[in-house]
């Protein structure tokens, strides 16, 4: 059986701007403490954007045709997409309404198409991106937005052992990007690197700040490309062994979770292996160049 449709939609109300009616769905959900404007805006604006088109398009950027594949699944169901068609709170929404229609329908023959509507989001548009992301928001996260993270994630992987996997891998994942190549030069590595559809990582500003200390270096205020390009100017050795090392824990991340999404997590963790292969590589050269004499 499905969960409770309101637990989705929940869940992706509390990903919107705290709003005093917030507190009930917290003490509903049995998360710790209040949500606070100041934690959403770190999480949501500045480290982690709730869009699925950041994480699955080949530039990691907003929009463009992954946000437009979510809109033409809404048009597909005779419903006019929201301004936002792939935030994560109207995707949850979405998949609450689906929920509940399937199961108040009491024709057979529609309520399977409610089902199959159903399975085609879980399986398209939240199994392709949400499972690494809410791995990255617990790790970078407040508290209350961290169980947040691990309750949506737990959710989504209950569901997924309720619907069978689809025969076909999710067109999002279909479109295999060239993994990063350092040797293309500093500008490209950045953008392959924080485009998790081609990188399989989710670097987060938090994690840049992080890497910086680790590899002993002055990390910079700015934008996770300029912070990026930074540290890698100032050693590049350093910086592509801190990189490799986040790969490979990236890689094992979406490893844990093949038994249960299979074809979406190994897809996610082969993109991680090929980063950190040739970040490995790259390690090595900037190594031997930083003790030639």
């Amino acid at each position: 059986m499905p969960l409770a449709p309101d637990l989705f939609r929940a869940l992706g109300v509390l990903c919107e701007p705290p709003d005093p009616a917030h507190a009930r769905l917290a003490d509903a959900l049995g998360l710790p403490g209040r949500p606070e404007a100041a934690d959403h805006t770190e999480l949501f604006v500045l480290q982690l954007v709730p869009y699925a088109s950041v994480y699955l398009s080949p530039d990691g950027m907003l929009g463009g045709e992954t946000t437009d594949r979510v809109a033409g699944f809404w048009r597909a169901l005779h419903l006019t997409p929201p301004p936002e068609p792939d935030h994560l709170a109207a995707l949850l929404g979405l998949y609450a309404m689906l929920t509940e229609r399937e199961h108040a329908e009491p024709d057979p023959a529609r309520a399977l198409l409610w089902h199959q509507a159903r399975q085609a989001l879980l399986w398209e548009h939240l199994l392709t991106w949400i499972p690494p992301y809410t791995a990255a928001v617990a790790r970078v996260a407040d508290p209350f937005h961290a169980r947040w993270a691990r309750l949506l994630g737990d959710a989504l992987l209950a569901e997924a052992r309720t619907l069978p996997t689809p025969p076909t891998t999710a067109l999002h994942l279909r479109d295999r990007p060239a993994p990063p190549a350092p040797d293309g030069g500093t500008d490209k590595l950045v953008r392959a690197l924080l485009a998790p559809a081609r990188s399989g990582l989710l670097l987060t500003r938090a994690d840049l700040t992080r890497g910086a200390h680790d590899a002993g270096l002055a990390p910079r205020l700015g934008e996770r490309a300029f912070v990026l390009r930074t540290l890698l100017g100032q050693d590049p050795a350093a910086t592509l062994g801190w990189l490799a090392a986040e790969a490979d824990q990236w890689a094992e991340r979406h490893r844990t979770a093949e038994p249960v999404i299979g074809t979406v997590a190994r897809v996610w963790r082969t993109r991680a292996e090929a980063t950190r292969a040739a970040l490995t590589r790259a390690h090595r050269t900037a190594t031997e160049v930083a003790h030639v004499p």
